[in-house]
């Protein structure tokens, strides 16, 4: 569940930028709806956040506290469309609880890369490989991306099954390629290609 963000060139910044609108689309997969997210969510984030796991396995900050949701609204998620990315709630279609995130991080020269958490209460129901197979169809389809990377620990075995499910494959491992809360990570990266 964890992704880091490479270094970018201004310039690819600046040409990534233009590739999307500058609203985001509401996009509904077969289990989940990705929507833009709303002031309102940052409870739904706060408490989600406090998962062990999805404090090991991503980037989010250890204690998670309400500030943490609100900045992750406030920052983090125009962060990613500076980048040419976006970022996504993760609803679930059955009850529309917040179901996870899911982010294009960045979109540089067609390759981008994705960063996503699932909720505990969401989790080994298919949400979040519906979640990263709908967001990848916008991608290809409507983003300019031709090939989607996610960088996920080799010990993290739920989510290598969950990018497996979405039909992303394990292509490499890169040693010391993440950077979670100062501690260098080795992270496998899982690809998927656009059809």
């Amino acid at each position: 569940m964890c992704a880091s963000v490479g270094a970018t060139l201004a310039s690819d910044v600046r040409k990534a930028t233009t590739i999307m609108s500058d609203v985001l689309p509401v996009l509904t997969g077969t289990l989940v709806r990705l929507r833009p997210w709303r002031a309102d969510d940052a409870p739904a984030i706060h408490a989600a956040c406090q998962d062990p796991d999805i404090q090991r396995w991503t980037t989010v900050p250890v204690p998670y506290t309400p500030d943490d949701a609100e900045d992750f609204l406030a920052r983090r998620v125009p962060d990613a469309r500076a980048r040419g990315g976006a970022a996504f709630a993760v609803e679930d279609l059955a009850d529309r609880s917040l179901a996870g995130s899911t982010t294009l991080l960045q979109l540089v020269a067609g390759v981008g890369e994705i960063g996503y958490w699932v909720a505990p209460g969401a989790r080994r129901r298919g949400l979040g490989a519906d979640a990263l197979a709908t967001l990848a169809s916008w991608a290809f389809a409507h983003a300019g991306a031709h090939r989607l990377e996610l960088l996920i620990e080799p010990d993290n075995h739920a989510s290598r099954a969950l990018a497996a499910r979405a039909g992303f494959v394990a292509e490499d491992l890169l040693p010391d390629r993440l950077l979670v809360r100062g501690e260098r990570r080795d992270a496998l990266s899982h690809v998927l290609l656009a059809p």
